[in-house]
């Protein structure tokens, strides 16, 4: 036992070796040293950040509509997963499942407006959006100060951007 708490520590202090300090962003160990409990929901009157929730693929059906399931677990104010990536444009099934014991709801950003969704306590609820076109869109929960507190998400669609909708500047390399 002894063994296995020496080496999980010697792991650790990995992390705080100059040469791994150094490829830190500037703006980013700022951030971590002014609140370094930022992956604890209401740490210092700030919400949890996005990519806490986690990341999913919406999945393709034989009828051509994208899936992906968010679940909000008990007393976390969180959706997870909180990025939902779409490969391309098009129609996207939310499913929401709420496993709180208080009501939540969802508000997705949409082509053309907004999707509304209740979700009651202990219960499932699933949205319909048509995202077209490359970029992120964003959802969060209204309710009280639910989004101030981490409820916020965003669902990435891929896919190249329109030629009517490219900006008049050269060509950049692509990851």
């Amino acid at each position: 036992m002894a063994l296995l708490l020496m080496l999980a520590a010697c792991n650790y202090l990995k992390l705080a070796r100059p040469n791994v300090i150094g490829q830190l962003h500037p703006d980013l160990v700022g951030l971590v040293n002014f609140l370094p409990s930022i992956d604890h929901q209401n740490e210092a009157t700030l919400g949890r950040l996005i990519g806490t929730g986690g990341l999913t693929h919406a999945e393709r059906d034989s009828a051509g509509f994208m899936r992906a399931r968010v679940r909000i677990p008990r007393d976390q104010f969180i959706w997870r997963p909180s990025v939902v990536v779409m490969p391309e444009g098009g129609v996207l099934e939310l499913e929401f499942s709420n496993e709180d014991p208080v009501l939540h709801q969802a508000l997705i950003t949409s082509e053309g407006g907004k999707q509304f969704l209740d979700i009651l306590p202990r219960s499932r609820g699933v949205a319909h959006v048509r995202l077209d076109q490359p970029g992120m869109y964003s959802f969060g929960c209204p309710v009280g100060n639910h989004t101030g507190r981490g409820m916020v998400g965003i669902i990435i669609v891929r896919g190249q951007v329109p030629a009517e909708a490219r900006l008049d500047r050269p060509p950049m390399p692509r990851p």
